[in-house]
């Protein structure tokens, strides 16, 4: 449903990171007035969410996975 509009939703979102699935969706309502109704609310936050999501997990480059750990030695101290 969202497959053909996907790219230009994208980059509504990208230029306006706060935008809401519900403005979203008026936008694709004013694209094409016979796709999308009220009704499409649900699947257009979901895409929203699901996003949102990718796009911060490629904004953190992995750097969220390296674990940050004290000097090795420190751990000596804990242990007696």
């Amino acid at each position: 449903m969202l497959g053909p509009y996907e790219a230009q939703i994208r980059s509504w979102l990208e230029a306006e990171p706060t935008l809401s699935a519900a403005v979203v969706l008026q936008r694709l309502m004013n694209v094409d007035q016979t796709r999308f109704t009220n009704k499409s609310l649900r699947t257009v936050q979901m895409a929203v969410k699901a996003w949102r999501q990718e796009s911060a997990l490629e904004n953190l480059n992995g750097d969220w996975m390296t674990p940050v750990l004290p000097p090795a030695k420190s751990f000596g101290n804990i242990l007696r």
